[in-house]
Order: C-alpha cells, then structure tokens, then sequence
C-alpha cells in the first residue's frame, strides 16, 4: 500500500520537477575521469566509509540476534529503530548548528561522528537491558547524523566539472559494499566467538577509518602546497 501511495506522489508530483538541460550524470559523463589525486582521496576517505556501514549493519543484523537472546522482545527491538528515524527527522534541524560550530570543517565532521560510532559500541559491549540498547542507538543516531550527510558532501567538494555523478557513484558503491560485507563479517565473527568480541572488532576498524579519514587529504594539500610554491 505505501509503494501505491508513493506511486501516485511520483505520477502527480514529480512531472512538475524542472529539469535544468545538460545536467550531468553518470550515464551522460564522457571522456577520461582526470584529477587522480582527487580519485585516490575519494577512495581512501571511502575507505573507511566502507567500515563505519559494516559496523552500522550489525544492528540490522547481529545485534538484533543478539537482543533475542537476551529476550528484549521484537516489539522493543523495533521500537529502537522507530526512535532513531524520530531523532534523525525531529534532530537533524537542532543538530546542524551544533555540527556547523564544532566541526569547521567536513572532515572533521566524519571524524566527530565516528568517535560518536564507537561510542554507541562501547555502550553496546556491556548492554544486557533495552535502555542500554536504547541509550546506544541514541548515540548511533547523533553519529550517523554527522557521518551520512559529510561523505557526499566530500565527494562534490573533490569532483571535477562533470564528474559529479560518478564521484556520488562511488560513495554509493562503496555504502553498498559495506552492507553487502558487513552481515556476513559480523554473523561469522558472532557465531565463532561472541557479542563482546564483534563489538571490540567494530571499534577496532572504526578507529582505522579515523585513520583513513585523517589521511584522505593528505597528497591534495602537498599538491596544494607545491602549486602556491610555484607561484610565488
């Protein structure tokens, strides 16, 4: 029924969309994609874009196992993910403020909300009660709202003239990647050993994807640096 309903919005809504000619996208974008650099640090920050979306799913996926048996009811399993797409609606207007003052700039947004991430797991480690879940996926929450919204952001800042749809393309992929691994890393990983040790792990490729992040930029500012260099 909400499919029939989201079809009508599209039928009756979006024919009144304008389209502005010769918008680019991935189908339409020719030539060599250039600007390696750029590329290389899309693909590094990306890198740790992977991690934070398998440590995400476990959630969806072995946490949800995990509450179960320690018979939290679905009822409340699924009432965590009601609460977190609440705050994303009704606390992303409140936390953009906050986001603008504390991170100056995007990247240390990224790096803002994963601390934020390993936190939600640190809490997770111990948690054996729904408001110990509960307090978990608040804090998941306010992390995925510095996370999400950064990474493309990043990549439209990197993308050359044109190359906008493939730069986005491969923040998509690589979200899709993430979720493609991280159920089957996080069922392995919970099966052989425990709760405990998955949510260690996760904190652990967490804190890589800080490093990645750190990094990213790295050859652009050396670049940069070398081009005012030049020019004085």
């Amino acid at each position: 029924i909400l499919y029939v309903i989201f079809l009508l919005i599209a039928i009756f809504s979006y024919r009144h969309i304008s389209v502005t000619v010769g918008q680019t996208n991935v189908l339409n974008e020719e030539g060599s994609i250039g600007h390696k650099t750029k590329l290389t640090a899309l693909l590094i920050l990306c890198t740790g874009y992977v991690l934070c979306w398998v440590a995400y799913v476990q959630w969806q996926t072995t946490i949800a196992t995990h509450t179960r048996e320690l018979n939290i009811p679905l009822s409340s399993y699924s009432l965590l993910w009601t609460i977190n797409g609440i705050l994303i609606v009704v606390g992303q207007p409140l936390i953009v403020p906050i986001i603008q003052k504390v991170a100056k700039t995007l990247k240390v947004q990224v790096l803002i909300g994963t601390v934020i991430f390993v936190a939600s797991f640190v809490i997770v480690v111990n948690a054996t009660t729904f408001p110990q879940f509960l307090t978990a996926m608040v804090v998941l929450t306010i992390g995925e709202m510095f996370v999400w919204p950064a990474i493309p952001a990043v990549a439209s800042q990197l993308a050359p003239s044109g190359r906008e749809g493939f730069y986005q393309g491969v923040v998509n992929s690589m979200a899709t990647a993430g979720k493609m691994i991280g159920p089957l890393f996080g069922g392995v990983i919970f099966d052989a050993f425990n709760m405990s040790t998955l949510c260690y792990l996760l904190i652990g490729l967490l804190l890589f994807s800080m490093c990645t992040t750190w990094i990213y930029d790295y050859k652009l500012k050396e670049k940069r640096q070398r081009s005012l260099t030049i020019s004085k």
